[in-house]
């Protein structure tokens, strides 16, 4: 049964830059979805989107040594959003060209494919950026 909230629920981690942060943040979001009764398809979608955010942090931020990764996950009942905000600069949101000789390169790709609507904005408080995703409930 799906819980409805009154108001948007949100829940926010801080993870290091590490290589296990992307699976750590999953392993969080997944249980906070479940705990906000958000159907599954949404759920794993905005999941999946979510890595690829976190790893591109890990991978890309070029932030000084310490900085952390912050996970903010926003809930209202009908949209399901998912942000990544770290200290490194602005990042290009046109997805380049997949390159078959290389391992990675495919993170903001797959964002564009699965969210509805995908952005960068400056972090509130601090200095870098913060990139988020949208997941709205498909009725």
């Amino acid at each position: 049964m799906a819980l409805a909230p009154s108001l948007p629920s949100e829940a926010f981690w801080l993870f290091p830059r590490s290589p296990r942060s992307p699976g750590w943040a999953r392993a969080f979001f997944r249980d906070q979805a479940r705990t906000w009764g958000v159907a599954r398809p949404t759920s794993e979608t905005a999941e999946l989107a979510l890595s690829e955010l976190v790893t591109n942090a890990v991978r890309h931020a070029r932030a000084p040594r310490g900085r952390e990764i912050g996970v903010r996950a926003v809930w209202d009942g009908a949209c399901l959003r998912v942000e990544v905000a770290d200290a490194g600069d602005w990042v290009d949101l046109e997805p380049g060209p997949h390159r078959p000789d290389r391992d990675g390169g495919r993170g903001l790709a797959v964002v564009a494919a699965v969210a509805d609507r995908w952005g960068q904005e400056p972090r509130p408080h601090g200095i870098g950026k913060t990139v988020w995703a949208e997941f709205p409930v498909r009725v």
